[in-house]
């Protein structure tokens, strides 16, 4: 008596093809994490190019130095469209501050995901850019500890654990020497939601001014985000704080004893900013706004600096040199300029002083009268 035939099985076979069909639909749009990365480092200085050393009442020596933060939006399609524009707009701006001599002597960008918004550097034709950490860089330093079931309770859906689609997004451009500098990613288990998707970390590097008697370190991060990380308001703080253990790792093994000027994931006062390297350190101030287009130093505490800006610049002096800021503007908020981000530009000028008789640091870097 013959068996009745089996019905052959095909719905597995059938859905694992959809399935694979819909992973290289999904691979297939994916932005490519390393077609913005820029980096150029020139092998000489030129001294025209940089902000003139001046003598004050005092007979201590000078620099003015321009700074502009920009957390520029530079996020790439499906998560924005159409940004393309007015990235251009924000590299033209630059480029003509620049040429006319008015232009920042540091250029500090965040969210800089794609090729149009790396460019605002390279545009400006600034002798260095220095990016943050590449998509494929690993935690070279110290990790922090989560807590008890952080990694655990990582959910793939809220892009956590499935791996980095960009790379850190920072970049430090400046016609300043640049004689030392160190980017470091954060661990894998330290960010929160979607923040996982791009591999945010640190970047320190130190500056030669020349007739100064030390180098002048700038820092620049972007930690994990609060609400738009799209996790609980917990799980994003308690990244926040260990991505800021993060940074105090990078930035002691980079060594940043001298005079310093930070930018980064100030925002907000956060659960890290409460608690890091920068909130310990009685020297080190904000650079808030005071009356007009004055600034004024401000603890880490003070609640008003929060409010007046989005984002915010700090520093610190040494005993060998003194950092102070002069004067504070945002840009590009509606008010002074067109919106152009979703984070408004925010731009300083530091004074950097030193006594007059201090003996000048080495500067290894040789002159250059073209700009590479």
């Amino acid at each position: 008596m013959d068996r009745p035939q089996r019905p052959i099985r095909r719905w597995p076979a059938i859905a694992a093809t959809i399935l694979l069909g819909l992973v290289a639909a999904v691979w297939a749009i994916l932005p490519n994490g390393k077609a913005a990365r820029v980096e150029r480092l020139a092998d000489c200085y030129d001294p025209a190019a940089l902000p003139k050393v001046e003598t004050l009442a005092d007979g201590r020596k000078a620099m003015r130095l321009r700074v502009l933060l920009w957390n520029v939006e530079g996020l790439p399609w499906p998560i924005r469209s159409g940004r393309e524009a007015k990235l251009a707009k924000i590299a033209d701006w630059t480029a003509k501050r620049r040429g006319a001599g008015e232009g920042p002597d540091i250029l500090i960008l965040h969210k800089a995901f794609v090729p149009e918004a790396s460019r605002i550097a390279v545009k400006a034709g600034y002798a260095n850019i220095l990016p943050g950490p590449a998509l494929d860089a690993k935690r070279q330093f110290a990790v922090a500890t989560p807590p008890a079931g952080y990694a655990d309770a990582a959910r793939w859906w809220k892009g956590e654990g499935v791996g980095k689609w960009l790379d850190g997004g920072l970049y430090v451009a400046t016609d300043l020497p640049v004689i030392a500098a160190k980017s470091g990613a954060f661990s894998a288990d330290s960010c929160a939601g979607f923040d996982c998707l791009s591999n945010k970390g640190g970047l320190a590097l130190r500056v030669a001014i020349p007739g100064a008697p030390e180098a002048l370190t700038l820092f620049n991060t972007h930690r994990n985000s609060r609400e738009p990380a799209k996790v609980g308001i917990p799980r994003a703080e308690a990244s926040h704080v260990l991505q800021t253990r993060e940074n105090d790792g990078l930035l002691t093994a980079f060594g940043d004893d001298g005079a310093l000027i930070a930018a980064g994931d100030f925002n907000n006062y956060r659960a890290g900013d409460k608690t890091g390297r920068f909130a310990t350190d009685s020297a080190f101030r904000l650079a808030a706004k005071g009356p007009g287009l004055a600034a004024r130093p401000a603890p880490m505490t003070d609640a008003r600096a929060w409010t007046d800006a989005y984002d915010l610049l700090g520093y610190r002096s040494s005993s060998a040199m003194t950092v102070e800021p002069l004067s504070v503007v945002t840009l590009f908020d509606g008010k002074n300029g067109p919106v152009l981000s979703d984070h408004a530009a925010q731009y300083v000028i530091f004074l950097v002083s030193w006594r007059g008789d201090a003996p000048a640091m080495p500067i290894s870097a040789k002159t250059c009268s073209v700009r590479k």
